[in-house]
């Protein structure tokens, strides 16, 4: 099967794929803020105070922790629906074929 060498860039695309990486780059933090909110939140807060490491008052940060958790995840989903949305057709103008 003869391979097929994917077309020239041009000014652009390039300016497509910066876009996309901005989105991508905005995304990666906004899942570690999630990841470490939410793990905190509901994980070590909740352990600490139920085995006494951590004094019950700390509790009253689940909340606010969680908060900030679902606001990072729907910030990710908006910049993934981004990428997503403005990805396909510059990957369609650089390589033909998709899918192998």
């Amino acid at each position: 099967m003869p391979q097929t060498d994917p077309n020239a860039m041009n000014a652009a695309l390039w300016a497509d794929v910066s876009l996309w990486l901005t989105y991508l780059w905005i995304y990666f933090p906004l899942i570690i803020i999630f990841a470490f909110s939410i793990l905190i939140a509901h994980g070590l807060i909740p352990s600490g105070v139920r085995t006494g490491t951590y004094p019950a008052v700390l509790a009253r940060l689940r909340l606010p922790l969680t908060v900030v958790g679902v606001a990072a995840l729907a910030g990710a989903v908006f910049m993934m629906i981004l990428t997503v949305m403005q990805s396909p057709m510059t990957l369609q103008n650089v390589w033909e074929r998709l899918f192998v």
